[in-house]
């Protein structure tokens, strides 16, 4: 909810706090029996911190889309520039423009929007 007042307000967009507790959550929604496996490849995601390197891994996750051999790939590309595949998981709209110009309202409209659905993936069940 604070999210979306601060890009009401303010044109902000909002940025994943992914913690330990989430990122194992997800790694067991989306791989389940793979679990183990898949967190052995996380561990070669490249980050400063460890609150980089989760939320590096949602987004791999997020973009592998459930298949266990888009991880290697998406890894890559991260470790090569995290910001393609963060912007491609948690900003897919406002990263399709490129540099396109928006106004204000139609930016804070694409910013809600990648929003919702990246939060809502995060918290799925």
């Amino acid at each position: 909810m604070f999210e979306f007042l601060k890009i009401k307000f303010f044109g902000i967009q909002p940025t994943a706090k992914i913690t330990d507790k989430t990122i194992e959550r997800i790694i067991k929604r989306e791989f389940g029996n793979n679990a183990d496996k898949v967190k052995d490849k996380l561990q070669q995601v490249i980050s400063d911190t460890s609150k980089g390197r989760n939320r590096i891994s949602a987004a791999v996750l997020k973009l592998a889309n459930k298949d266990f051999d888009k991880i290697d790939y998406w890894i890559h590309i991260s470790n090569n520039d995290f910001r393609e595949v963060v912007a491609k998981a948690e900003y897919p709209r406002i990263s399709n423009l490129d540099f396109a110009e928006v106004n204000q309202t139609e930016s804070k409209n694409i910013y809600s929007a990648d929003w919702l659905d990246y939060s809502s993936w995060i918290n799925k069940s």
